[in-house]
């Protein structure tokens, strides 16, 4: 159980640090080194146009760099939030053997794949369990490789099982009225009567009730 926990922990890891990185593209602004009056023989009004233009890079680039780290910023909360409600699904299937499912998937699936998973799946932690208990229909599932693919893949079998899972509406509770007195039953007309004439202080309807009930017994 240790070792499953660990193994888990160290793919959740991996995935957080997948997620987290931003494709880095080539800065579009370059700042170069900050003009120095000497670069300019001296010209005051070089210099500063200069030193004006630099700032001006600096702040572009300064802005690119804010956008960026948002946006890591943005995705950690949004992964943490996965893993928070993957572990509270795991917790509200209440079933002993998920760890051992969980760990087929983590055997057959690469991290990539697991991300999709818990990143696309409503319910990540639902299809985990069921791929870890049918790992014929796991195997399959692996063997697509293109993340389109296999999220769409993933979205189709959850479909499936919440459909499988739906249970269905329970039959509406059926009221049995006879004339004859079971032994030992409730009649609950004559209790409610009895609680009507309880509060009005007025017996007349538990008498005539009483009385239709002796004559259907003859």
């Amino acid at each position: 159980m240790r070792k499953t926990n660990r193994e888990l922990q160290r793919q959740n890891r991996e995935l957080q640090s997948k997620l987290q990185t931003v494709p880095t593209e080539p800065n579009p602004v370059v700042i170069g080194t900050k003009p120095k009056l000497e670069d300019h023989d001296y010209d005051s009004d070089k210099y500063e146009e200069a030193l004006s233009n630099w700032f001006e890079r600096k702040r572009q680039a300064d802005e690119i760099n804010t956008k960026q780290q948002a946006e890591v910023m943005d995705q950690q909360k949004a992964w943490q939030a996965k893993l928070d409600n993957y572990g509270k699904a795991k917790a509200e299937l209440r079933v002993k053997d998920y760890e051992d499912a969980e760990a087929v998937c983590q055997e057959l699936f690469t991290v990539t794949q697991q991300g999709v998973m818990l990143q696309g799946a409503d319910n990540s932690a639902l299809v985990v369990y069921a791929l870890g208990k049918n790992p014929k229909k796991a195997k399959e599932l692996a063997e697509i490789k293109d993340p389109v693919k296999f999220a769409f893949a993933v979205a189709k079998l959850e479909k499936e099982l919440k459909v499988t899972n739906r249970r269905a509406a329970p039959n509406p509770e059926r009221i049995v009225i006879g004339t004859a007195r079971s032994s030992g039953a409730v009649d609950s007309t004559l209790e409610r009567l009895r609680e009507d004439a309880a509060r009005t202080g007025n017996m007349t309807k538990v008498i005539q009730y009483k009385a239709q009930k002796r004559s259907a017994s003859k």
